[in-house]
């Protein structure tokens, strides 16, 4: 996997329905999905081509109470634009 710097943090809650964009959710509502998780993410980006880590054991910052896990991806556009791309695949 490549460093730090190469990698781009993907949370559920970028994608997450429920969520408020002020609470984190990075995708129009319309592209949201409900109760999404790491499993969901590393599946479409997987489909995407790319390389990727799940972690677990991990908590988004607002909710650090719950263990939902992140997905690190390898940075090859902007994060924006590949947030947009998995949301557009877990909607599928």
């Amino acid at each position: 996997m490549p460093a730090d710097r190469d990698r781009i943090v993907l949370w559920p809650t970028y994608f997450d329905a429920d969520c408020t964009r002020r609470k984190g959710r990075k995708v129009p509502k319309k592209m949201a999905v409900k109760s999404p998780n790491v499993e969901d993410i590393a599946s479409a980006v997987k489909s995407l081509g790319l390389h990727f880590e799940v972690e677990k054991d991990k908590s988004y910052p607002t909710f650090w109470w719950k263990k939902e896990g992140r997905v690190l991806v390898e940075k090859k556009n902007s994060k924006s634009k590949l947030i947009r791309e998995i949301a557009a695949k877990m909607g599928k």
